[in-house]
């Protein structure tokens, strides 16, 4: 990994947590985050695993996706939402953090936190 991918997904995954925090859900990413054992741990969880997704979309999505570096990284943000939906379907362990009340705004919540992520991953990218 280089110096690019790392600042761009602790960066992104850093703004994500702020703004999960404010909208009151991570998604499908909650079930991974309750693995931790404290609050250090949940923020080294979730910095790693956005270094992780940059990783993913700064070598095999960013080449390929249409658009300004914004337009890519949100592409690749609901990309990775309907991942998660799909994960949240087939997997028990996904199940509660994503669908927790199907008719209520979760699931437009987290489209929303990932629609931000990925605009954001998209622009940190870029960045020079």
């Amino acid at each position: 990994m280089d110096a690019r991918t790392i600042k761009s997904g602790a960066g992104a995954g850093l703004i994500a947590l702020l703004v999960g925090a404010s909208l009151g859900t991570y998604g499908g990413w909650s079930a991974v985050f309750s693995l931790a054992l404290n609050n250090f741990g949940f923020w080294i969880l979730a910095v790693v695993l956005a270094v992780f997704a940059a990783y993913i979309y700064g070598y095999w999505f960013n080449a390929f996706l249409p658009g300004t570096p914004v337009i890519r990284g949100v592409l690749f943000g609901v990309l990775v939402w309907i991942l998660m939906l799909i994960l949240g379907g087939v997997f028990g362990f996904f199940k509660e953090a994503t669908y927790p009340d199907p008719t209520g705004p979760a699931i437009f919540l987290t489209l929303v936190l990932h629609v931000v992520w990925g605009g954001v991953l998209g622009m940190l990218y870029e960045a020079r």
